[in-house]
Formats: C-alpha cells, sequence, structure tokens
C-alpha cells in the first residue's frame, strides 16, 4: 500500500467486542493506516457491531445510518464505511441480504484478521459496489490467536483480555452461539503472551472475559483449566490484580475457588449470572444449574472465601414468569445477598428458542418487577458499603483530577464500568490529594458511602505501589 490511508473506528457493545477491535485497529496500524479519532477527519471508518438485543441492532443500524449522511454529505473525508461484527454475523444467519446504503464492505467475524488486505482490495478499486459482503458463513473459526498488534484504545493499567470465543451453553434466550459459534478456547501460552505485552505497557489488572470464562480449556484441553491458566497469570510478578469475569455457576469448580482463594493477586471477586432462581423458568431458560445447586455453590464460596464480592445477573419478565416465580427470585436475592446485581427485562430474540415461547409477560409488569429488584438491591449494597466505614483499603487508581482535587479508583471488589468507584477527596486533616496516576495502588480510609460509590481519604504515612514503566523494543 503505497498511500498511508487514513481510518476511525466505532467499537459499540461489550468489552467482548472491545477486544476484538483493539486487534483490528493495531493490525491496520501495523500495515501503515493512521488512526484518527474524528470520522470527519478519515477516509474509512469501521463500525464493530453488536447483535446481542433488539437495542443493540437497533443502535448499529443508527450508527451507521449517521455515517452514510457523513458520506453522502461531501462536507468530510470519508469515502468508505466498514461494517463488521454481530450484526453481519446476524444478517448472515438470519439470511437477510445486507443491502444497508452507504456501507462499502461487510466482514463477518471470521474474516476479522483479513480486514487489512480487504480495505487493500476495496481502496484499488476504481468504482466500488456498495454491500459487498467478505466471506460469509459459520463464525466457528474466529478466535484471536495473538495480543502482538493489539491497540489499547482505553487505559493501559486495566486490561480486558480474552481467554476463549463463542459458547456451548445454548440458553434458550441467547444468541451467542448463533452469532459468535461454539467455545474455542485459547492456548495457555497465547494467553500469557498477550498478558506479557500489555504488561509492557503498563497494566496492572487484568480482567479475564469470554462468553463463559469457567468453560474456558474443555474444547482444547477435554477439561475446565481456568484454575491453571489462573497459576500461570499469578507468576506475572507487575499484574497485581487479576479479575475473573462471566463465570457460569455450573461450571464453577473447586479447584477454581481454591486457586482464588489461596492467591493474593486473584481478586476476591467473582461474577456469577444465575438469571433466576425458580425451577420452572431455570428450565425454560435451558440453564443447567437450579436452585439447590445455586444455593449450594452460594453458600460454598461464602465459607471457602469469607472476604469474596460477588456478582450477579438476574432475568425478569421471562415468558411464563407469574407473580409467584418472580417474588421466589426476590426473595432469595434478599435471604441470599449479592454486593452486585445487574437486572435487566427479557427481550424476545428473533431467532432465539425462547422467542415463540407462550405466555408473554405484559412489558409493564416486567418493568415494574424490574425496579422492585433495583431497588431492593439499592439497600443491600448501601448496607455492604457502610460496613467499609472507617476501614483502610487498597485503591487502583483510575483518573486524577488536579483541578478538583479528587483522584477515583476502585477496590478488588469493583470491576470496571460496572460495580461504582472510590472518590478520593484529600488526606486526614485536609491536606490537598496527593498527585497519582492511573494504575498506582495506593492505600485508603473509607469516610462515606452511598449505594455504589464510596468516598475515601489517602492514609497518611502510607506508600503507594507505582506501576512499571516500560518501552517496547
Amino acid at each position: 500500500m503505497s498511500k498511508k490511508h487514513s481510518f476511525s473506528f466505532i467499537s459499540l457493545g461489550c468489552a467482548k467486542n472491545l477486544v476484538d477491535s483493539e486487534e483490528i485497529i493495531g493490525s491496520l496500524i501495523s500495515k501503515g493506516y493512521k488512526l484518527e479519532s474524528e470520522v470527519k477527519e478519515s477516509e474509512i471508518v469501521i463500525v464493530n457491531t453488536c447483535a446481542f438485543l433488539h437495542e443493540a441492532r437497533l443502535e448499529a443500524l443508527d450508527t451507521i445510518r449517521e455515517l452514510a449522511a457523513i458520506k453522502r454529505s461531501g462536507k468530510s473525508k470519508l469515502r468508505k464505511i466498514v461494517v463488521a461484527g454481530c450484526l453481519v454475523q446476524y444478517l448472515e444467519w438470519l439470511k437477510i441480504k445486507k443491502t444497508l446504503p452507504g456501507v462499502d464492505l461487510f466482514v463477518p467475524l471470521k474474516e476479522y484478521q483479513k480486514i487489512p488486505s480487504l480495505l487493500e482490495i476495496l481502496l484499488e478499486r476504481k468504482a466500488a459496489r456498495n454491500n459487498v459482503t467478505a466471506g460469509g458463513g459459520s463464525p466457528g473459526e474466529f478466535v484471536i490467536q495473538t495480543g502482538r498488534n493489539r491497540f489499547l484504545s482505553g487505559s493501559t493499567h486495566s486490561v480486558y483480555i480474552k481467554i476463549a470465543e463463542g459458547c456451548n451453553n445454548r440458553c434458550s434466550y441467547c444468541l451467542i452461539p448463533f452469532l459468535r459459534g461454539e467455545l474455542r478456547s485459547r492456548k495457555i501460552e497465547d494467553i500469557l503472551s498477550e498478558v506479557k505485552a500489555v504488561q509492557k505497557l503498563g497494566a496492572v489488572e487484568i480482567n479475564l472475559i469470554a462468553q463463559d470464562t469457567t468453560a474456558y480449556g474443555l474444547d482444547l484441553y477435554g477439561k475446565p483449566m481456568l484454575g491453571e491458566l489462573l497459576r500461570d497469570l499469578c507468576t506475572l510478578q507487575s499484574i497485581k490484580w487479576i479479575r475473573i469475569l462471566y463465570t457460569q455457576p455450573s461450571h464453577i469448580t473447586d479447584d477454581l475457588l481454591k486457586v482464588i482463594q489461596s492467591e493474593p493477586s486473584i481478586c476476591k471477586y467473582l461474577d456469577i449470572p444465575i438469571q433466576h432462581i425458580n425451577t420452572k423458568i431455570l428450565r425454560l431458560m435451558g440453564r443447567k444449574t437450579g436452585p439447590g445447586e445455586i444455593v449450594s455453590l452460594y453458600n460454598k464460596i461464602r465459607r471457602m472465601i469469607p472476604e469474596i464480592a460477588l456478582r450477579t445477573t438476574v432475568m425478569v419478565g421471562f415468558p411464563g414468569e407469574e407473580e409467584a416465580e418472580f417474588n421466589e427470585l426476590l426473595t432469595f436475592l434478599r435471604q441470599y445477598p449479592f454486593e452486585k446485581v445487574g437486572a435487566f427485562i427479557f427481550s424476545a430474540e428473533r431467532g432465539s428458542p425462547a422467542y415463540n415461547l407462550p405466555d408473554r409477560v405484559k412489558p409493564e409488569i416486567a418493568e415494574k418487577r424490574l425496579i422492585q429488584i433495583l431497588n431492593q438491591q439499592k439497600e443491600i449494597s448501601r448496607n455492604f458499603n457502610r460496613s467499609l466505614l472507617g476501614r483502610e483499603v487498597k485503591v487502583l487508581i483510575d483518573n486524577y483530577e488536579q483541578h478538583k482535587n479528587k483522584a477515583y479508583g476502585r477496590m478488588a471488589n469493583q470491576a470496571p464500568e460496572v460495580d461504582g468507584r472510590v472518590i478520593i477527596t484529600g488526606t486526614p486533616g485536609g491536606a490537598e490529594v496527593p498527585r497519582v496516576s492511573p494504575g498506582d495502588l495506593v492505600n485508603v480510609k473509607i469516610t462515606g458511602t452511598g449505594s455504589y460509590d464510596l468516598i475515601g481519604e489517602f492514609v497518611a504515612g502510607k506508600g503507594k505501589y507505582k506501576k512499571p514503566s516500560y518501552t517496547l523494543k
């Protein structure tokens, strides 16, 4: 490629999508493309889309239409629009012809790693026709192999590491297996290689993600291997926090719990989406754990790791959920409290097994149930936070604002973006907040609490861990 073409990137959806986006950006930069922060200043824009829920698809379509309007206006440098990700896979899966005006290239999941060469072909065409599709079909071949080209678009001190692609669980409401294919785990040495690479960029916290992190290794090694992976990661001295997200209750083993219990660098934190607690609803959802197993697992985790913080996700308004089933869920969350709870309303996704289930719950009833769950959890979370008053805790700095004399960070029991934060307002006696940087680990005394955020002061006389500085060779 003789000319240095410019591109911008829009990443929609979850952290797993963000990792894919950062790999694509890095691969393009390595081929000589120039990344621009503004769409209007770039010749090419790539949109990595999400299609997990109807709302996500609408967001993707609205974004594409807005970009097409910018392109048509002729008032910017934008000449090519590339659409990648789950929306492309969703349209192919439902055999919907892709005819979005203004889109020059559709890239399905299994073609991600070919985007630099696909762009080269597209840019060399004298009269490129719209709506060209690269490849197609099953996403089953796609899995990131290495992180050597990854471009960290956000923080460098806290990084998401995708350890597997796809999912075998086949929950009836979920499109992931159809969009992303079956479970495909990365090799342990490949993950270690990526973690070492981001470590050199200053990462001190890594957050392990996948559609189901606890299924890691089943396809590749014939057994769950998350525990082994964690043991290897714990040997990397500069990684201070290792966090595990998206763990399925059916795959949480005693070995995994023992590793979390014994390794200081693993955050005493587990994200366990249970979705519901009623036997009938769990069966209709296609979940593999019943209420007895969920309660047993909850008690075991609390017994083995008393200091652990637990997050869960629950769904209300699933077809067939009547008042009795909902009240069972509400009561369970009160009797077996989680420090963090995410709740959402069932969304009937075309193509999912649950799409045609009878006994749909009226939207206004589902909304009322959601509010009940959230209001109850607000009080539970507030009580958990109050128990921290007066305690000294370790906080990882995410941001420092000198003009506000404030720093912002998280405890080990707070995952990035979803679990609240610690707002550090000064030191005892009212002294100014010392200058800190993202990635510093500092000692903080909790002096105030809300439902989700905490307020604290730097502990006078206590040092801080300074993240290491590296340069890539």
